[in-house]
């Protein structure tokens, strides 16, 4: 499809989130040439991303100017800062509106535009995006949105805000996974196996894993969850970190920063 029939897609800030989904349309997405503007409070993000991919992205002077030139508008700006760059803003009424703020709802930032749109859905990308096609959560379903970044990751649509809100919090253990895995290697490391050797195997045995487990219905992770050979090195494991309260851990950690992601978000 030529890039003058695609709708243009405009980036209401350039922090980590918006690259990555710039990278991914761009790395990934080359048979929809969809036309990227990004803007920011920092030029010097929004020119890198120009300088690397000039046919496909350009630099918007201004917030209102990235509004102005984009069909559909994506807010990534910081929250906190969230009202009054939005109350700053005139949109249009076929403006299409996509919310990643993780603590905005849709209708607050309705609340606080100047007109009314149509198409207006909170999404939750990962940075994963800029190289591998992740989860995507979309609340409300709309195909539209659904089509155009279905091209760079997996949607997963959510039927209510506080839904959503519950997949923002697990967003939240990015870190510990990785941490998890930088433990895992200093282990490997403590053993006498040199550093390259060890996160090589660590890093690739777990994206095995997870590329394994993303093939499977809830029973097939619980199975490979749960069962393992009596008397193996895997049950040995399992009962181990079961009794240290590892797991529980993980999903007590989940409740505080759910208090977090909901705010202001009604259970339904």
């Amino acid at each position: 499809m030529k890039s003058d029939q695609l709708p243009v897609l405009g980036f209401l800030g350039a922090g980590a989130i918006v690259s990555a989904m710039v990278r991914g349309f761009c790395e990934r997405a080359q048979d929809t040439p969809y036309h990227l503007v990004v803007s920011d409070m920092r030029p010097e993000a929004c020119e890198a991303l120009r300088n690397q991919y000039p046919e496909r992205v350009s630099v918007a002077s201004s917030l209102q100017e990235c509004v102005n030139q984009s069909d559909w508008v994506i807010i990534a700006v910081w929250p906190q800062a969230g009202e009054e760059v939005i109350r700053s803003l005139q949109f249009r009424p076929d403006h299409k509106i996509i919310n990643v703020m993780f603590d905005k709802t849709v209708e607050e930032i309705r609340s606080w535009m100047n007109t009314d749109v149509s198409i207006m859905l909170h999404m939750i990308p990962g940075t994963y995006l800029s190289f591998y096609p992740g989860p995507i959560v979309q609340c409300p379903a709309i195909p539209e949105a659904a089509e155009i970044f279905g091209h760079i990751g997996r949607i997963v649509n959510v039927d209510s805000r506080y839904q959503a809100a519950v997949f923002g919090s697990v967003t939240g253990l990015f870190a510990p996974i990785f941490a998890v895995m930088d433990h895992v290697i200093d282990w490997v490391i403590a053993q006498g196996v040199p550093a390259d050797a060890a996160t090589t195997y660590v890093t690739n045995m777990f994206a095995a894993v997870c590329q394994e487990a993303c093939g499977m219905d809830k029973e097939g992770v619980h199975h490979m969850a749960t069962v393992s050979t009596p008397g193996g090195i895997n049950m040995q494991a399992l009962e181990l970190l079961d009794a240290a309260g590892a797991f529980t851990a993980w999903q007590q950690t989940l409740d505080p920063i759910m208090v977090r992601t909901s705010f202001g978000i009604f259970k339904g």
